[in-house]
């Protein structure tokens, strides 16, 4: 009985000392595993960050780059030219100008007498003293007063330049009333600008 007590008490003690040294053992191997799957979980995570953050700055649309428009440098602002018409037949247009003419000569003086009805053929001769050409869309044209049966307007036959005379006619018809009878005419440009006054006036009885 005493022999069975002690290897009793002797089996304890022992289990007793054995599992408090199991205590104080430390099992390395399993600490360095733990420590290794840590790390290289942390650094799976480190990469999926900086794989979303490069998807992230892929994904986003790059900004169109504009380039301005370059400023527009305005025209000069252009100062219309006048042309005038003087009050008397002999200095016709503008001195100096493009259209500027000067009376020669014409058939049927004013206050020419006719009867009613009759025909009869107006002309004058000028100058042109300007220093632009005057082509063959220029026209002799009716500005106001009596067409006395004649056409409105007619176009110049040739070009008359700069120092050259021409000769400008009119068709016309005495009015059948009796009276004084006056038409304006004048020289008008390709770009429908009127110069050189000078006019047809007689008398019908």
């Amino acid at each position: 009985m005493k022999r069975s007590t002690l290897l009793i008490t002797i089996f304890l003690l022992g289990s007793i000392v054995l599992g408090g040294c199991q205590l104080f053992f430390v099992d390395t191997d399993a600490i360095i595993a733990t420590r290794v799957a840590e790390a290289i979980d942390a650094r799976f995570a480190e990469m999926e960050a900086e794989d979303f953050d490069k998807v992230s700055e892929s994904a986003a649309p790059a900004q169109p780059t504009y380039t301005p428009y370059p400023t527009n440098t305005p025209y000069p602002t252009q100062v219309p030219q006048t042309y005038y018409a003087y009050d008397y037949s002999y200095v016709i247009g503008t001195p100096g100008g493009c259209l500027n003419a000067i009376f020669i000569s014409e058939t049927v003086p004013d206050n020419t007498i006719y009867s009613p009805g009759d025909g009869f053929i107006k002309s004058w001769t000028i100058k042109n003293t300007g220093y632009c050409n005057w082509n063959t869309n220029y026209r002799l044209v009716l500005l106001s007063g009596s067409a006395m049966g004649g056409d409105t307007f007619s176009y110049l036959s040739d070009t008359v330049s700069p120092g050259e005379s021409v000769t400008l006619t009119a068709n016309l018809t005495a009015p059948s009333s009796t009276g004084t009878y006056r038409g304006e005419w004048r020289v008008q440009s390709d770009l429908g600008v009127n110069f050189a006054r000078f006019w047809v006036q007689i008398v019908v009885k």
